[in-house]
C-alpha cells in the first residue's frame, strides 16, 4: 500500500472499482486523499464529488474513491476550517459549493481498472447507516440523491424481501 498514489480524478459512474477497506487501508486512503487536496488546494463538496466529472480520486493500482455526500463532507471539514480558523462540519461542504468549488482538471488517465475481491458501494458515515436503517424499519421509501445511499439501500432493501 505504501506505493499507492493518486494518478488522476475521475468520474464517479467510472469503470473503477472501489475497494472494501480494513481500518488500516483506510487510514492511508484518507491520508492519500487529504494530502491530494491540500496540496493542489481542491475545494468542493460532497455533491460535486458525486456529479461532476473530476470529483474522484482515481489510485495508480486501478481503483477510486467513492464515498457519500456526507462523508466527502467529513473529509473536506477534516481539512479545512472556518474564515476565523473555527472548526467546520460536513454540513458546510455537504451540498454544492457552487462558484468556490475548485475541481481537479480533467486528464486522460489510462490504467486498467482493478480487478477486487470485495467491492465497496463507497464510504459512509454512522449517521448514513442509521438514515438507512431507519428508512427500512418504518418501510419508508428513501428519498436522496446521494448516489452511494440510494445503492446501499437498494441493496438492504432486496436482501430483507
Amino acid at each position: 500500500m505504501d506505493k499507492l498514489k493518486i494518478i488522476g480524478w475521475t468520474h464517479f459512474d467510472s469503470i473503477y472499482p472501489t475497494r472494501k477497506y480494513d481500518k488500516d487501508t483506510f487510514n492511508i486512503i484518507f491520508s492519500l486523499i487529504c494530502d491530494e487536496i491540500i496540496e493542489k488546494k481542491y475545494l468542493f463538496s460532497g455533491e460535486e464529488h458525486q456529479y461532476s466529472f473530476t470529483g474522484v480520486p482515481l489510485f495508480s493500482d486501478g481503483t477510486c474513491f467513492r464515498a457519500s455526500m456526507r462523508s466527502w463532507g467529513v473529509i473536506m471539514a477534516s481539512i479545512y476550517s472556518g474564515p476565523n480558523g473555527e472548526k467546520l462540519s460536513y454540513m458546510d461542504f455537504y451540498m454544492s459549493l457552487g462558484d468556490d468549488a475548485i475541481m481537479p482538471e480533467y486528464s486522460e488517465i489510462e490504467i486498467k481498472p482493478a480487478i477486487v475481491e470485495e467491492i465497496s458501494f463507497g464510504c459512509t458515515t454512522q449517521a448514513d447507516r442509521q438514515i438507512i436503517s431507519e428508512s427500512l424499519a418504518m418501510n419508508m421509501e428513501f428519498m436522496t440523491t446521494d448516489k452511494v445511499l440510494k445503492k446501499l439501500y437498494e441493496k438492504l432493501k432486496n436482501e430483507e424481501q
